[in-house]
């Protein structure tokens, strides 16, 4: 009896192109990883890549590529994707200026009005980040959209 490793995939739904199954994301993102010299042709560049490791760097390129052949057109944001918040969490990215209107529902849940990422509040209670880890969005909350 042969024991099958299970496989897990890192990564966010966000850097899936609608439509495609997860599994086959990984797997041609893998084969592009294995084989860098096939993404020689990529034409793409983000300013956030500057600043990650080298394998992380060939990581989003080949999603990127599998991105450009999925839609057709290559990705144009890619804040919540795996490596760079990753990059954020280390320190190596600097943080965005950019900001969102967030909201928090009935239930206390903030919505991120940029990525629509959902945050509970603190386990002690206190209010919510004033960014979204996810998309790193400054998130700007108005008073009115407290429900209590």
């Amino acid at each position: 009896m042969s024991i099958v490793p299970e496989r897990v995939i890192v990564g966010n739904k966000r850097e899936v192109p609608a439509d495609m199954p997860v599994t086959l994301w990984a797997d041609q993102v893998d084969a592009y990883v294995a084989n860098p010299e096939l993404m020689s042709a990529l034409a793409w560049f983000e300013p956030v890549l500057e600043y990650l490791t080298p394998a992380e760097l060939i990581r989003m390129r080949a999603k990127a590529l599998v991105w450009r052949e999925q839609t057709g057109a290559y990705p144009t944001d890619v804040c919540t994707w795996w490596e760079v918040r990753l990059g954020r969490r280390r320190g190596d990215i600097p943080h965005t200026s950019r900001r969102a209107v967030g909201h928090v529902d009935d239930d206390g849940t903030l919505h991120c009005g940029y990525c629509g990422a959902r945050w509970s509040a603190n386990y002690d209670g206190s209010s919510h980040a004033d960014r979204c880890s996810l998309c790193d969005h400054i998130t700007v909350i108005k008073e009115e959209s407290y429900a209590g």
